[in-house]
């Protein structure tokens, strides 16, 4: 079941997301759900990112970590600006060794 959080917000934020909502049709409450929800999401994926990008997991696990697919995990760095430093010549080096 749902629990009720209190939250304060600036004025200036509140009057913004009302806006919003009433552009997207949606009462205050359901738009800070859903962007809570999306901000959540974010957040995961970047802190797994983050680990991925020093080395201290693998891309499996930060996929794992963010709860998302290795493909969406991966369409994340690229979107995000990461460029791996594994080679076409890395790649044909483990295919020769198959």
């Amino acid at each position: 079941m749902p629990k009720s959080v209190g939250v304060r917000m600036d004025e200036d934020l509140l009057e913004k997301i009302d806006q919003m909502s009433e552009k997207k049709s949606l009462d205050r409450s359901t738009l800070v759900r859903k962007l809570l929800r999306k901000g959540y999401e974010i957040e995961k994926k970047e802190r797994a990112a983050e680990k991925y990008r020093q080395g201290k997991i693998t891309l499996s696990k930060a996929a794992k970590e963010a709860e998302v697919t290795v493909w969406e995990m991966e369409k994340f760095l690229v979107e995000t600006g990461y460029r791996s430093e594994y080679s076409v010549k890395d790649l044909d080096r483990e295919i020769s060794k198959v």
